[in-house]
């Protein structure tokens, strides 16, 4: 007898759920209190089964915590098909270090033999395209914003003009906004900010956000050219990024989960990037630390290296970039 798919999967109880969402919970704040970081539950040896030894205090919690580890794994691969393939809803939400901890294993080829940024200027796109357009190797182009309005015109006032003659998106599909430490909770409150703090004499401040429209998208690219070195057939979306903020702040540590590699050039300011290797790579590959000037293009792929910002002293920051495929 054929039954419908439905029928075939066990009735769970909204009581059931709850005891599974509290018990999962426990277990992510009991990791999130040990304040161990992916690249340090990466690096733990575990004991084969077979070796005839008694465990220690300390072996013995490195087992625990991967068991934890597993243990989350499987209830949310068991929850995404009971739950979010079934009904298209969430139970409960997990953190986000989830994504990087859970994501699949990297080849350390993407990063062997790579000890700093390539700097380069009057490339072809051709010779862009044959040696590092869809490679791991984090490129600088020095010389591909020439004539650019944004260069002259993009400050704080302008983009608060801006955002006030147009609309403001909201965090849905690809539209984005990252308030990272600066307890600003939306673009809205970045140009309500007071004077002192828009001109980074007050409460220091660091943002980033996606264009979410095809209009505002079009308006802002009226002041930068698609940067010349890219291959002729690349396309990006009607989606760009910006990142603005003031000295010693910038984004933490972390690794992206968008579609693309992607350009960023640097407007106003001066960022400095810290690259690192996937957690399984460490012992094989290198940390890269680089500044980007204003008036430089960094190109690299932030879905594969881990990578932080640091604003260095000085003018505001501002970074304006897109994806391409």
């Amino acid at each position: 007898m054929n039954l419908p798919q439905s029928s075939l999967r066990p009735k769970t109880s909204a009581k059931t759920y709850k005891v599974a969402e509290l018990k999962v919970m426990k277990i992510l704040n009991k990791i999130d209190s040990l304040k161990l970081s992916n690249s340090y539950i990466a690096r733990l040896d575990i004991p084969k089964s077979s070796e005839k030894k008694v465990f220690g205090r300390k072996t013995s919690s490195y087992i625990v915590l991967v068991s934890i580890i597993i243990s989350v794994l499987l209830f949310s691969a068991r929850w995404i098909y009971t739950e979010f393939l079934e009904s298209r809803h969430c139970l409960i939400e997990l953190p986000s270090f989830s994504k990087s901890a859970f994501r699949p294993p990297e080849d350390c080829s993407m990063c062997l033999g790579v000890d700093d940024v390539v700097r380069l200027a009057n490339i072809t796109a051709e010779e862009f395209e044959d040696k590092y357009a869809y490679s791991t190797t984090p490129v600088i182009v020095t010389d591909a914003t020439e004539g650019w309005r944004a260069l002259k015109e993009f400050d704080f006032n302008f983009f608060a003009n801006f955002y006030s003659e147009s609309k403001m998106g909201k965090q849905i599909n690809d539209c984005f906004y990252f308030a990272y430490k600066s307890g600003l909770k939306s673009l809205q409150e970045v140009f309500s900010m007071d004077e002192a703090r828009a001109n980074l004499s007050g409460q220091p401040w660091y943002v980033g956000w996606s264009t979410c429209y095809d209009d505002e998208t079009r308006r802002l690219r009226s002041y930068y050219n698609r940067p010349y070195f890219l291959p002729k057939t690349a396309e990006s979306d009607m989606v760009d990024w910006i990142f603005m903020g003031g000295p010693g702040q910038g984004a933490h540590m972390h690794v992206d989960s968008v579609k693309h590699i992607s350009w960023q050039a640097q407007v106003r300011g001066h960022k400095q990037w810290q690259l690192a290797p996937p957690p399984e790579c460490l012992y094989h590959c290198r940390w890269i630390t680089f500044t980007v000037a204003p008036g430089e293009i960094l190109v690299v792929d932030t879905n594969r290296w881990y990578h932080k910002t640091n604003v260095l002293p000085g003018d505001i920051s501002i970074t304006i970039g897109a994806e391409y495929d």
